[in-house]
C-alpha cells in the first residue's frame, strides 16, 4: 500500500491564489506555476521539477479521498507507488535505473474558467 509523505505546503491557500495555477509542460522541467499576495507585496510562485518521466492530471470528480487527504494546497511525495513500478517497467532497459524515480502529487484549487473546480496534478520522476 502507497503512503503519502508531505514536502513542501504553498504559502497561501490556492483558493487565496491571484491567479490560475498551471502546469507549464516545459520539457523535462516543467513547474506548477501560480500567482498570490502575502503581506501586501505581490508574488508569483510555483514548484519546479527535473527529470519529468509522466504526468497525469485528474478533474475533482476523478478523485478519490485519497488523492485529496494530506495534498491540498501541500506537495506529496507518494511513497510505495505503483505507478512507479509501472513507468519503470514501460521504460526502454537502458534509461531504466540511470535515475532514481520519484512520484509526487499535490491537490489545488482551480480559478477562472474552472472556478470551483479542482484539480489533482500528479508528477513522476
Amino acid at each position: 500500500m502507497s503512503s503519502k509523505k508531505p514536502l513542501h505546503t504553498v504559502p497561501v491557500p490556492s483558493t487565496s491564489f491571484t491567479t490560475e495555477a498551471y502546469f507549464d509542460g516545459q520539457g523535462i522541467t516543467p513547474s506548477i506555476r501560480f500567482g498570490y499576495e502575502k503581506d501586501g507585496a505581490t508574488h508569483q510562485g510555483g514548484i519546479k521539477f527535473s527529470k519529468v518521466a509522466a504526468v497525469r492530471k485528474r478533474a475533482e470528480r476523478c478523485c478519490k479521498s485519497w488523492h485529496i487527504e494530506g495534498a491540498y494546497d501541500t506537495l506529496v511525495e507518494v511513497e510505495g507507488s505503483p505507478w512507479v513500478e509501472e513507468i519503470r517497467s514501460d521504460t526502454q532497459e537502458q534509461w531504466r535505473d540511470k535515475w532514481q524515480m520519484h512520484h509526487y502529487m499535490i491537490y489545488l484549487e482551480v480559478k477562472g474558467s474552472l472556478r470551483g473546480q479542482s484539480s489533482l496534478m500528479t508528477l513522476f520522476f
